[in-house]
């Protein structure tokens, strides 16, 4: 889809994702003058199909499938520094977090569905365990992904050496890691959390 020629017209331009877009990130996508320092200072712009102010770009067109079919936003590795060089302000690394959970949120697969089974299942281990039980994620990462006998041969040697354990204990603060959990779902209903 990068190279495709784009047309612009009333049925492609989908403002109603870049409202959604900029509520989300509570930054304006308008701001943009499209000088590209976000860009040149960006450490994984070169891995990007589209860099970010490529991705700012695509947004004030209203190609919010554009983006969402490529894999730039899950190459974002967050570290803000886009947001601290923008001249005007734009907080791209809130835009890239709203355009992941717009991603996570939107029917049928994404391109970098892994990456969103990982994070499901990591926050689920959280919320069960109230910490990361590593050989439970890497066995239900990899059931789920369908690669199951994926890594077979490393489990072995990971356990042997002491860096992967069989059993797990559960944190005994539970409860209150529950309440964050449940906090941020009621933030999440309010809009005020991503």
């Amino acid at each position: 889809m990068k190279n495709k020629l784009m047309h612009l017209s009333n049925e492609t331009i989908n403002l109603d994702f870049v409202n959604k877009v900029e509520k989300l990130s509570g930054s304006s996508v308008r701001r943009c003058m499209q000088c590209g320092k976000c860009s040149a200072g960006c450490p994984m712009a070169t891995f990007m199909e589209h860099p970010p102010n490529r991705i700012v770009r695509l947004l004030q067109l209203g190609q919010g499938k554009r983006i969402l079919a490529g894999r730039s936003i899950w190459y974002c590795a967050s570290c803000e520094t886009c947001t601290t060089r923008c001249p005007n302000t734009v907080n791209l690394a809130a835009i890239m977090d709203a355009l992941r959970k717009l991603s996570w949120d939107a029917d049928g697969p994404s391109k970098e569905s892994y990456v969103q089974l990982a994070n499901r299942l990591f926050i689920e281990n959280i919320r069960t365990y109230g910490r990361q039980y590593e050989m439970r994620l890497g066995a239900v990462f990899n059931l789920r992904s369908g690669r199951l006998l994926k890594d077979f041969l490393l489990g072995p040697k990971l356990i042997s050496r002491g860096k992967l354990k069989v059993f797990h204990q559960k944190n005994r603060n539970l409860d209150e890691i529950e309440a964050i959990f449940s906090r941020i779902e009621e933030m999440r209903k309010k809009g005020e959390a991503l």
